[in-house]
């Protein structure tokens, strides 16, 4: 028993300073991860796993962005093309001074069409629809030019394709000049003008053809750009109805 015991006492005469010779468990933790956060492998691999983090997160961020503009890219062109769509010519009144210069007075309406440039409408698709010259170019244009004075899909242009198409201006033999006599108001909407035709063809002995004809009118604002050179103020014929005056004959 003396030496065991003497043996003992030695062993804890050895043991380190500080009290037992084993280690807490919050100690044994402590070390542990003092030793793993001094590890340079994982230390490595948790930067990379950090920075992929953010790159990813930054990948998503910058998808999220991209989609959002790629809406408001798609809204915007839209609501571009709808005000594209939309946009109306407005034809205005104008006053020219003695200088030359105008002076917009208001915007123009149905009701300040004067009944002079309704009868100068008339009298001009008259005169291209019913001269004949033997230029087909120039031709081409007179028939191209009727149909701007006439509204489309009305009875009139119905009448002139049916007018066109027996007797094609283009292949006429001999030349027809148009001399406008009249156009006064019939109605409201209508007009009545008369009219002769002077044609070089030897078998009308040089006499002249008279003729006579009512014509509707309708007034319509052009609302695109072309149909405000072609037709300023929108004076359109709707239906005609055309007869030969053989007792002037």
């Amino acid at each position: 028993m003396g030496l065991f015991r003497r043996g003992t006492v030695a062993n804890e005469d050895k043991a380190p300073a500080g009290g037992g010779g084993t280690l807490s468990v919050a100690e044994s933790e402590e070390l542990g991860q003092g030793a793993f956060q001094n590890n340079p492998w994982t230390n490595t691999k948790k930067r990379h796993s950090d920075l992929y983090e953010s790159l990813a997160s930054s990948v998503a961020q910058w998808r999220t962005a991209t989609f959002m503009m790629m809406i408001f890219l798609a809204f915007s062109v839209g609501g571009n093309i709808y005000l594209a769509q939309s946009v109306k010519v407005q034809p205005y009144i104008v006053q020219v001074d003695r200088h030359g210069y105008a002076l917009p007075v208001k915007m123009a309406e149905v009701a300040d069409v004067d009944q002079r440039v309704i009868a100068s409408q008339v009298g001009l698709f008259i005169f291209n629809s019913r001269i004949r010259v033997m230029e087909r170019r120039a031709q081409i244009m007179f028939a191209e030019d009727s149909y701007r004075s006439v509204a489309a899909g009305s009875r009139a242009a119905r009448r002139l394709d049916e007018y066109f198409n027996s007797a094609p201006p283009t292949q006429a033999r001999y030349p027809v000049r148009v001399e406008v006599q009249t156009i006064i108001p019939f109605t409201a909407h209508t007009y009545q003008a008369t009219w002769r035709e002077f044609s070089d063809n030897p078998s009308h002995g040089g006499r002249p053809e008279s003729y006579g004809g009512l014509f509707t009118i309708a007034v319509s604002p052009p609302d695109t750009f072309e149909n405000l050179l072609t037709n300023p103020l929108g004076v359109y014929i709707t239906d005609y109805d055309i007869r030969q005056d053989t007792v002037m004959n």
